[in-house]
């Protein structure tokens, strides 16, 4: 149908996300099963046309009145082009999820969201494979282990594969809108350059951060010191990699690896004199780490 819309209204406008066009001279339709939203030019909608639109679509006054839902008030709000839509000081938390596949339906994760988390987050739909989890801070904050275990339910029991960035609590202010900006940038950053994982936080994406703002002079010293003279090894690397990341513990790297303790000390070994550079203490291991977040990065 909306392939046809297309035809009928010339000015017809499809959107992935609440739409920020304020223009009068428009009419914004909201499709709710696919969560996007339609703007036509009002001189080419008759009486007939916009009681049809109406019947297929919930229609949106972009003036935003305040009967509309606290839903739409946040995805307003964070947009930049909405008033707080709660209290001044409230100390809050935006936790981002990324849906994986296309097939499932709003009203499934509005059920998984209602079913774990009951009134401790508000869920907002912000496009089609995008919704927020706004959680507000009080005597009980969730998990990590809590969110981990909403991920599996969601995928278990609703079919539903999905991704978190948890953000930082802030106060809610006007400052707000670019946080959630920004940090939106660094969940994009994580989802592209970080691969362990479901659950995303600034500090286990803040080295991916560091190797896409490095410079060219400091990306030269690691490929000079690190990368030519192991040959870009990528199992080398990988075993570095998942040395730093479990604490240079070899128990559980060796497990994570799949591999025998002897085999990883037998690649950190041999890295050692290659290199020069001892991977078993922080100062070494860092540029190491670093090292293979490029090869990634590249």
């Amino acid at each position: 149908m909306r392939k046809d819309l297309s035809v009928i209204f010339p000015s017809y406008q499809l959107f992935s996300e609440y739409p920020n066009n304020k223009d009068n001279n428009f009419l914004t339709f909201h499709d709710a099963p696919n969560n996007q939203w339609i703007q036509i030019n009002k001189d080419e909608v008759s009486s007939r046309d916009y009681a049809l639109l109406s019947s297929f679509y919930t229609v949106v006054d972009l003036t935003f009145p305040t009967n509309y839902s606290l839903s739409e008030k946040w995805i307003r709000f964070l947009h930049g082009s909405g008033e707080l839509p709660i209290e001044a000081g409230t100390e809050i938390r935006i936790i981002q999820l990324v849906v994986k596949n296309s097939d499932f339906l709003n009203e499934d994760l509005t059920k998984a969201v209602q079913l774990f988390f009951e009134d401790a987050v508000q869920l907002v739909f912000i496009s089609n494979d995008n919704a927020l989890l706004i959680e507000q801070k009080s005597t009980y904050v969730q998990s990590t282990e809590d969110l981990a275990s909403f991920i599996f339910a969601l995928e278990s029991d609703f079919f539903i594969k999905a991704d978190l960035f948890v953000g930082k609590f802030n106060t809610v202010n006007e400052q707000t809108p670019s946080r959630y900006t920004l940090e939106r940038e660094w969940f994009s950053n994580g989802i592209v350059n970080y691969y362990p994982g479901r659950i995303y936080t600034l500090e286990n994406i803040f080295p991916t951060i560091l190797i896409k703002e490095m410079s060219d002079s400091l990306r030269q010293i690691i490929h000079q010191e690190v990368l030519i003279p192991i040959e870009f090894d990528t199992e080398l690397l990988q075993t570095v990699q998942a040395f730093f990341e479990n604490g240079f513990n070899a128990s559980i790297t060796s497990k994570k690896l799949h591999i025998h303790r002897n085999t990883l000390h037998y690649r950190l070994s041999k890295f050692q004199e290659i290199t020069g550079i001892s991977v078993r203490d922080f100062d070494g291991a860092l540029i190491v780490y670093c090292a293979s977040l490029l090869v990634n990065y590249e």
